[in-house]
């Protein structure tokens, strides 16, 4: 089964990091009780993962004696070197869900301006598609020059696929209240 590819990236972060808070929950969770239940096993666990360091048997067996008499180090140790996990900043989420909000107004705003200055609706229709291309040249190449690519290349992929998204959601509106 192929996987479901997100298409709204600002939404997809807010997602992602609410589910690396909540794997990493879980997960917590999962250690702390393996610690309780079955310290002798964690334990060991702790060895295998110095052992693949090159520590030997006489040198981690302190390290495992003194993470036993701290609970907490313990977790810790097990989170980041068996799991491979990071806490995750907890205002990670709330930071997307709130970039998301501010990036739809702004967004939004942007092809509803001449709307609101212009008058006649045809003028005013002309007036958004310019800026909106403009925008969307502004925003593509300011993506191709902060993530390495190529500024130029960036703007018109940028502006092209808007242009064509607007121009779907025209032709669907139109189709839809002739």
């Amino acid at each position: 089964m192929k996987a479901k590819r997100c298409k709204d990236v600002r939404r997809c972060r807010y997602l992602a990091a609410k589910s690396e808070a909540d794997h990493y929950a879980r997960e917590l969770k999962r250690e702390q009780e393996e610690i309780i239940s079955v310290p002798d096993t964690e334990a060991a666990e702790v060895a295998e993962i110095l052992a693949e360091y090159g520590v030997e048997p006489h040198e981690y067996a302190p390290v495992v004696n003194a993470l036993r008499k701290r609970p907490q180090a313990w977790l810790d140790f097990m989170m980041k070197f068996e799991l491979g996990l990071e806490k995750p900043d907890p205002r990670r989420a709330l930071q997307s869900a709130f970039n998301i909000a501010i990036a739809y107004i702004l967004g939004g705003l942007v092809p509803l301006l001449p709307y609101m200055f212009i008058p006649r609706a045809k003028d005013a229709v002309v007036a958004s598609v310019v800026i909106t291309i403009a925008a969307l040249l502004v925003f593509g190449y300011a993506k191709g020059y902060f993530t390495g690519n190529k500024p130029v290349k960036s703007a018109l992929q940028t502006a092209l696929i808007g242009a064509i998204a607007s121009t779907a959601a025209f032709g669907i509106a139109k189709v839809i209240h002739p």
